[in-house]
């Protein structure tokens, strides 16, 4: 389960904290991915769903999920909306 390899904080995007715990500030994201600062800051307080291509995929695993050993499947449904904890 991701909050144990992690430990995310509810009522706060899962998005923002990985990015955050791997010290990456939202522009370095936003490089990373070839999108926007403006899309990274709308997917962190929910404005707009992360939907990304293949390729950003790529580079979101291997860039966010490869370092912090998270598989996609442990992911939430939603990336930008605050984190709760499963039941």
């Amino acid at each position: 389960m991701i909050n144990e390899k992690v430990h995310l904080v509810e009522g706060v995007s899962c998005i923002k904290q990985l990015r955050e715990k791997l010290g990456l500030t939202q522009l370095e994201l936003a490089y990373h991915l070839g999108v926007s600062i403006t899309t990274v800051s709308r997917w962190e307080v929910g404005r707009s769903q992360l939907t990304l291509t293949t390729s950003q995929w790529k580079k979101f695993h291997a860039v966010v999920l490869k370092p912090l050993n998270i598989e996609v499947e442990e992911l939430p449904e939603d990336l930008g909306a605050p984190y709760v904890k499963a039941a």
